[in-house]
C-alpha cells in the first residue's frame, strides 16, 4: 500500500484506492463504504458495508442485496432512511442485472429444471402467489415472460382466455405456466392440478401446447410434467 495512505481513516480509503487504482479495483464493501459514506460512533463505514453485505448467507457480494426492503435495512446499526434507501437501490440494480444475465444464459426452456433456474431467486421468497406465463416457440426459444396474476392461484384469478389471446398474437407455439408456494413446498394442491389438466385441454382446443406447470419452493420445485401429471407433449 502506497505510504500516503498512512495517515488515511479507514472510511478514506476507499476513495483513494478508487482513484488511484480505479473503481475496479475494490471489494464490494469497499464500494458500498463510498455510497455509505459515514459510519457510526462504535464501526467503521467498512465495517457497516460488511454487516450489509452478510444480511443474506447464501450469496456473496452485492447480489445478496436483491431482496431486502429499506425498513430491513435500517434494522443495521449506522443504516438511516437515506442510507436504506440508497442500499434498496443497489440492490433493484443488482437484480436488474441478474434478470439481464438470466435472459442471456437461458433462452431455450426445453426441460424444467431450466425453468425453475429462471424463475427460483425471484419466486422463492414471495409472501403471496404469483402466476407467470413463458410463452415459446417451436425450438422452446423464450417470446414472451407475462405476469398473469398477483396474489392467488385460483381459477377465478386466471384466464384462460387471457392466455390464449396473447398466444395467438404473438405466435407462440406453446407455454409453460410458473407459480410458486409461498410456503416452500412446491406439492401441488388438488386445486392445481384439476385446473392445470382444465387448461391443458382448452389448450389443445385452441392448438396451442400447454408443455408445463413448475411450482416453486423454498429450493424446491415440481413438474407437473415430470410428475406425469399432463401429457405436456410437444407436437412433432
Amino acid at each position: 500500500m502506497c505510504s500516503k495512505w498512512n495517515n488515511l481513516k479507514p472510511e478514506e480509503m476507499p476513495y483513494e484506492k478508487c482513484m488511484t487504482l480505479g473503481a475496479e479495483s475494490l471489494t464490494d464493501a469497499e464500494l458500498l463504504a463510498i455510497l455509505l459514506r459515514t459510519g457510526t460512533k462504535n464501526h467503521t463505514v467498512l465495517e457497516v458495508a460488511e454487516k450489509v453485505l452478510s444480511m443474506n448467507p447464501e450469496f456473496d457480494g452485492l447480489v445478496g442485496m436483491m431482496h431486502f426492503t429499506p425498513e430491513e435495512y435500517r434494522q443495521v446499526e449506522g443504516i438511516g432512511y437515506v442510507k436504506a434507501v440508497q442500499l434498496s437501490v443497489v440492490g433493484e440494480i443488482a437484480h436488474r442485472i441478474w434478470q439481464r444475465a438470466k435472459r442471456v444464459k437461458h433462452t431455450v426452456f426445453s426441460r424444467p429444471e431450466l425453468v425453475a433456474e429462471y424463475y427460483m431467486e425471484d419466486l422463492r421468497y414471495l409472501d403471496h402467489e404469483v402466476v407467470r406465463i413463458l410463452y415459446l416457440d417451436y425450438q422452446m426459444q423464450l417470446l414472451k415472460d407475462k405476469l398473469l396474476s398477483t396474489g392467488t392461484c385460483c381459477r377465478s384469478a386466471i384466464s384462460s382466455r387471457e392466455i390464449f389471446i396473447e398466444a395467438l398474437g404473438i405466435h407462440a407455439a406453446c407455454f409453460i405456466m410458473v407459480h410458486n408456494h409461498p410456503s416452500g413446498d412446491p406439492a401441488p394442491s388438488e386445486e392445481d392440478i384439476k385446473f392445470t389438466r382444465e387448461l391443458e385441454q382448452a389448450a389443445q382446443l385452441v392448438g396451442i401446447r400447454l408443455i408445463d406447470h413448475v411450482i416453486i419452493g423454498d429450493h424446491r420445485y415440481i413438474s407437473f410434467r415430470e410428475q406425469e401429471l399432463i401429457s405436456g407433449k410437444q407436437e412433432e
